[in-house]
Order: structure tokens, then sequence, then C-alpha cells
């Protein structure tokens, strides 16, 4: 892609180091216009504190050309950002497909995804952990890249999207639930997997 598209014209990579010393990083692989709302989500959720990477669409249309899904996501600031992160949460976007509310939750890290899934539900949203389309297990998912090797991906609907862009106390309660389960299992588990022996 490259060759194809120019940095800061087609696509920019937003890198933001948060001021927090854990070891934690959102992600919006598929930020700015690719997957509509995903890179304020991640940014919301990112806070001051937490380290975050978008990789955004800027192109006045077809921005679905710039969608390498995660499987190939080989952006080289990404992977050397993840090679210091042990708790990795990416967040997408997804089509409603007739269920316009439900967060479908994947990734290898289910410990994490247990933890996400436990502080949506206990904010009022819908999720879902098995048998949707998204499980994001391959190891080559840009989510399970990070020092453990496993992280949680969650795939928000266009119409909650939506919602949570015009509605900034929907995308509050949303985006801190997520950070609190990010925020408490970094803390319990993040730490001790990224010293290196």
């Amino acid at each position: 892609m490259k060759a194809a598209k120019i940095e800061n014209i087609d696509y920019r990579i937003v890198v933001r180091r948060g001021g927090r010393t854990g070891s934690a990083i959102v992600m919006a692989p598929h930020g700015g216009k690719i997957e509509p709302r995903t890179s304020l989500i991640t940014e919301t959720i990112a806070g001051r504190d937490l380290d975050m990477y978008c990789f955004e669409g800027l192109m006045p249309e077809s921005n679905r050309e710039l969608h390498i899904t995660s499987r190939n996501f080989d952006e080289e600031s990404a992977l050397e950002l993840l090679r210091t992160k042990s708790t990795v949460v990416a967040i997408h976007g997804r089509q409603d497909r007739h269920d316009p509310s439900t967060v479908y939750l994947g990734g290898k890290d289910v410990a994490l995804v247990s933890v996400i899934a436990w502080r949506l539900q206990e904010a009022d949203f819908q999720a879902k952990k098995d048998n949707h389309p998204f499980p994001g297990i391959q190891d080559s998912n840009i989510v399970n890249r990070g020092l453990r090797g496993k992280g949680a991906q969650l795939e928000v609907p266009l119409s909650l999207r939506r919602r949570l862009g015009s509605e900034p106390e929907l995308l509050e309660r949303f985006c801190g639930a997520v950070r609190k389960a990010i925020v408490t299992f970094d803390a319990e588990n993040g730490a001790q997997s990224s010293i290196v022996f």
C-alpha cells in the first residue's frame, strides 16, 4: 500500500504515548474514514495516560481501499510499539448485520476479553464473546502480536458507533468501561510479563 498511497494525504499514522508507566496500548488499525469513529473511541479510551495507535484513512472517498485485514496488518511503527506492550486492545467497526447494539469481542486473550465484556455489561452495553464472525484468534492478527502473543479486539456495530459519536455521555460511559477493564487488567497482568529476564 505504501507504494500506491501517500502518508499524511491519503492516510496518517497517529501514535500517542501516554503518561502512565504500564504496558497497555489501545489501537484503531482501521481508523479515520476507514471504519468511522474507531479513532474517536480509541482516543477516548486511551485518554492522556494510555498509549495509543491509530492508522487513519483521510481520502475524500473509497477509504475502504486502505483496509488492511488484521491478519495482514504489518505497519512498522505499530509492530515496533507492540514489541513493548503486553496488554493490547484493538477497536474495530463492523456492519450492524441485524444486531445494531452488540459489541463482538475477540482475540486470544480470553481473560482480558472476559474482563472487558463484564465491564461493558456492567455499564449497560451488550457484549458477545462467542458465536460471531470475528473471533480474532489468528497469531498474525495485529491484536495478538504484543509481548504475550494475545490481545482483545472489539467489533463495534455502525449504529452504536454513530450514537457514540453524537452522544458524549454514552461515549464516556462506553470508553470508561473499556478503560477500567484495561487499567485493572494491565495492573494485574501487564507489569510482570513486560519484565525481560
